[in-house]
């Protein structure tokens, strides 16, 4: 039987190794409007739905593909306003944090820096629809990668370094050379090839492909358009292309993440 969690229905929930990982799903009619935290840092990701949260007396919109993260005991209100609506949570227990020593703040900047972090909750769902004997290593496995990337790479970041990561990410549909991007940040080319990698994990290649496909999660829940549309307008030269990058990054095809 699923259990009820506030006003949701938890599904596929999993408790292991000082993770717990599961999907919350809402009803019409199943809406939480009083303030509540969670007892771990934890980590949402709206995959359908959505409504308003408010916390820090601010208030925003959330729309699926939205990921949030909160920290332990952190007050915050919950207003479902679109059915059904569906999110997966993933809660990061101390003893967790602890024996990998990872610090809430780690998290906290993996899901607001790091563009993987919606990939990582989509191959997360993956693990959890698989439910076999290597789900629990998988997840754990997959969310410690994310965790000492973004450890990494926060390390004695030069000032250049935040600056190109707003540059990439303002103007991701730009095909930034080299050379515009040492213009910009004001940093030989030889320099900014040298230490790419450290600070992002991966080529400019990858990362420029990692933030078109974040762009089009958000399309693909949050507009009618095509994945033929979609494709275009990420910037991609044609949906096969599209879709490979998609499949590589998610674990899902397109076609699949649109129908969850």
């Amino acid at each position: 039987m699923p259990e009820l969690a506030l006003s949701g229905e938890i599904t596929n929930n999993r408790n292991f190794d000082g993770l717990t990982v599961g999907t919350t799903s809402y009803r019409t009619g199943a809406i939480n409007d009083t303030f509540h935290s969670h007892d771990n840092p934890t980590i949402c990701f709206l995959l359908q739905g959505g409504g308003v949260e408010k916390r820090n007396r601010n208030s925003y919109e959330r729309e699926p593909s939205d990921v949030r993260f909160y920290h332990g005991e952190e007050l915050h209100q919950s207003i479902i306003k679109v059915f059904p609506s569906k999110c997966i949570n993933l809660e990061l227990k101390h003893q967790f944090l602890s024996r990998y020593e990872i610090s809430e703040n780690i998290v906290g900047a993996a899901v607001s820096k790091n563009p993987d972090i919606k990939f990582l909750m989509l191959k997360i769902h993956n693990e959890l629809l698989a439910d076999d004997v290597f789900t629990n290593s998988s997840i754990e496995i997959l969310l410690l990668s994310l965790l000492d990337e973004t450890r990494k790479s926060d390390r004695k970041r030069p000032d250049w370094i935040t600056k190109l990561y707003e540059l990439l990410n303002d103007r991701w549909a730009e095909q930034l050379s080299l050379e515009d991007l040492s213009s910009a940040v004001k940093v030989h080319p030889t320099t900014i090839s040298k230490h790419f990698t450290k600070y992002f994990s991966c080529t400019l290649g990858e990362y420029m492909r990692k933030l078109k496909i974040n762009k089009s999660i958000f399309l693909i829940r949050n507009s009618n358009l095509s994945l033929t549309e979609i494709a275009c307008a990420c910037g991609f030269a044609d949906q096969s292309h599209f879709t490979r990058n998609f499949k590589k990054l998610t674990g899902l095809l397109p076609k699949d993440f649109k129908r969850l």
